[in-house]
């Protein structure tokens, strides 16, 4: 009788544990998990019609309404005397194709409606659901791109993101964007970079935390960005080995990465 009041309760506490493990795995998944077409379909909040294709990125409507695809950055055209960044007329000629036949697109928005360019910020669908976004993504024509507070699909735009990094594909291909040792970092650098090192110091300024990669780069943070990095205790990771992707920018001799939110931080 005892035995088989003990085999009951292991049979019980075994089936308890694989319930618990199905949610618990579905519930991380699902943070990552990319909509589906009916999904995406039925988040729009409104529709309107292209007229104008300004490049992989950016949008024009025909009631006037300038449109900045969410969560990712294409490679920028030619403008003010500036030479076209590489894949850049392959992500625009995408964007052509995709709509080529029928020009109606929905909209759907994060928590920030607009830019400081007054573009409005928008997850772009075509008729059928597909995201324009995630094509984008998934041909290596585009890189994820968050700007808090809007950072809904970030963890699926990730995941495409790298996968089409592992493949080579489009912008993966090119030197500048593969990751690269902060000490080889050259001192002419500028723009966007995926970057690794180690935290060798921490001091802050009066708007700004910087983390120290080498004698002549700096992670920085502005200090009104704090509330996006809530698990990470900036005092505490001397000596840890970081990956991080942001801006170049040098400033007095010295460089520094500026990033906004611990998306872009991995530790």
């Amino acid at each position: 009788m005892f035995k088989v009041l003990f085999l009951c309760l292991i049979m019980y506490f075994l089936y308890v544990l694989i319930i618990f493990n199905f949610f618990f795995i579905s519930f991380v998944q699902a943070n990552d998990v990319c909509l589906n077409n009916q999904q995406r379909l039925d988040t729009m909040s409104n529709w309107g019609i292209v007229s104008r294709i300004v490049d992989g990125d950016t949008l024009h409507l025909k009631d006037g309404r300038k449109i900045r695809l969410l969560g990712i950055n294409t490679p920028e055209r030619a403008y003010h005397g500036k030479a076209s960044q590489p894949f850049s007329k392959q992500a625009t000629q995408l964007v052509k194709h995709l709509l080529r036949h029928n020009k109606r697109v929905g909209l759907s928005y994060d928590q920030q409606k607009k830019d400081r360019y007054k573009r409005i910020l928008a997850y772009v669908n075509l008729e059928d659901g597909r995201s324009i976004e995630q094509i984008l993504l998934a041909k290596g024509f585009a890189q994820s791109l968050v700007i808090p507070p809007n950072d809904a699909r970030v963890g699926c735009y990730r995941r495409i993101e790298n996968k089409a990094r592992l493949e080579n594909l489009g912008i993966w291909q090119l030197p500048k964007n593969q990751w690269i040792d902060a000490k080889l970092l050259s001192k002419k650098a500028k723009g966007l970079y995926f970057i690794r090192g180690t935290i060798l110091d921490y001091s802050e300024s009066r708007n700004s935390i910087y983390l120290k990669l080498s004698h002549q780069l700096s992670i920085r943070i502005a200090k009104k960005d704090k509330i996006y990095f809530p698990d990470i205790n900036f005092n505490t990771i001397l000596g840890q080995l970081v990956s991080v992707r942001g801006w170049v920018n040098t400033y007095k001799g010295h460089q520094s990465i500026s990033i906004r939110t611990a998306y872009d931080l991995k530790i």
